[in-house]
């Protein structure tokens, strides 16, 4: 009579072991792969017939700009790139090629400005979060090239956000950041 009990039991452990290591439901975590910049080359040295300026928040006594020849939108690692000119009311001026990373809230400095209007690379180059003093770049991200974290699909549609002042969908967001 034992005999005839443990044989049915020991026929489930098999299946009992391979229920314990299936998930509980059909769900599986999709693999993501890791995120991977693209390349990119610096674009010619900034002119000033080229540069469009845009408004930035808390700015008093500076001017900003922006190369309109020199804005990378709609690549495949998510990157908007642009060239930034800064003026401040007592003349001097800073140039940088940079970079946005609209879904991480980020922004890069790849190269800055010389004197002999030659680009030198960036000391530190490595993706940051803004910070209260980064004002052009949280300004383009806000309302210009990032509207709702997203970015913007081309040159053309960041071209025309700044010529209107704000992006559309960066008009109807209530999440800047």
């Amino acid at each position: 009579m034992k005999r005839r009990l443990l044989l049915p039991l020991l026929a489930c452990l098999p299946n009992l072991a391979a229920a314990q290591q299936a998930p509980m439901n059909d769900y599986e975590e999709p693999e993501i792969a890791p995120w991977v910049e693209d390349a990119y080359t610096l674009p010619p040295f900034p002119k000033d017939e080229d540069l469009v300026e845009f408004e930035v928040d808390g700015a008093s006594n500076v001017r900003t700009y922006v190369d309109r020849t020199a804005i990378g939108a709609g690549t495949a690692d998510g990157v908007v790139r642009y060239t930034l000119v800064v003026r401040t009311s007592g003349g001097a001026t800073n140039i940088s090629y940079e970079g946005l990373r609209c879904d991480t809230n980020e922004y890069r400095i790849y190269a800055t400005g010389t004197l002999e209007k030659t680009w030198a690379k960036a000391r530190s180059s490595e993706w940051r979060k803004f910070k209260i003093h980064n004002r052009p770049q949280k300004s383009l991200a806000n309302y210009y090239f990032c509207p709702n974290f997203t970015p913007v699909r081309s040159a053309r549609e960041a071209l025309s956000a700044l010529r209107d002042g704000i992006h559309p969908a960066a008009a109807r967001s209530k999440f800047l950041y």
